[in-house]
């Protein structure tokens, strides 16, 4: 095998593929990082997004959109602290408590979305919001899985929108909001505010991760040209079988011979 290795037909032939293997490489790693550039980008587009009215985005027993999830959303109405529950097992600044959840019913629709008001570390702590009207800003969500069914009265294990339809009644948005801002201010004591969840800060375009995985593609395989010559090259009886024709009956000289002779007999 290193006989053949060391062949100049061999060795012009590795050096052409490590030449195109390193072209695909650094082409490679050119879409992957324009990749990586415009995943940034839409991330940083999505965190920037301006507020608009809610109606605009989700009515009422809609569909939660695509392109919702974190849309900053402003709509006046009222809280109904009657509704209000406590959601388990979320975390903030390294402490275990509950989500605080309180329906809002919208001015336009007479409907109620769930609001995460902010946090506590007991239950006991969410102490009911006033009932004034109040024009609330927050990023919207769309609803979470359903919840454990064994929680205790008023608490959820999910922000669960058929649970919440169920207790509340009525109309409901498929979907809840974590507020940012309300005005006027509705402040209660012991609930802490809590931020909503930030668009990642890295991301990627599928494109052009596709591109950039093509090209390494193609300096795989310019190897596996190189390798699969070495094997011939090492082992001529490789060669030698692909290029033998088919012997048939027809085409064998001494055949054509031996029926010419008989034929004078």
């Amino acid at each position: 095998m290193f006989r053949a290795v060391v062949r100049p037909r061999m060795l012009g032939l590795l050096t052409l593929a490590v030449l195109f293997a390193l072209g695909c490489v650094v082409a490679g790693l050119w879409q992957w990082g324009v990749a990586q550039d415009r995943g940034s980008k839409s991330m940083s587009d999505d965190s920037a997004r301006p507020v608009v009215a809610l109606d605009s985005v989700l009515k009422p027993q809609q569909q939660f959109p695509d392109n919702g999830s974190l849309q900053p959303v402003r709509f006046k109405g009222h809280y109904e602290p009657s509704g209000q529950v406590v959601v388990s097992g979320r975390l903030l600044h390294g402490v275990h408590g509950y989500w605080v959840v309180t329906p809002v019913v919208v001015d336009s629709t007479g409907a109620r979305i769930p609001v995460v008001r902010g946090f506590v570390a007991k239950p006991a702590q969410a102490t009911a919001p006033s009932t004034k009207p109040v024009t609330v800003t927050g990023d919207l969500a769309p609803g979470e899985a359903p919840s454990a069914s064994n929680s205790p009265a008023g608490q959820l294990t999910t922000v669960d929108l058929a649970a919440l339809l169920t207790k509340w009644g009525g109309n409901i948005y498929n979907g809840f909001v974590f507020v940012t801002a309300e005005q006027p201010p509705v402040h209660t004591a012991g609930v802490q505010a809590f931020p909503p969840p930030q668009p990642g800060n890295g991301g990627l375009s599928l494109v052009n991760a596709g591109y950039a995985l093509q090209w390494w593609s193609f300096a795989a395989f310019a190897f596996f040209i190189y390798f699969r010559e070495l094997r011939r090259e090492a082992h001529p009886e490789l060669r030698a079988g692909e290029a033998t024709p088919d012997n048939r009956a027809g085409d064998n000289p001494a055949i054509h011979n031996d029926e010419t002779e008989g034929s004078h007999v």
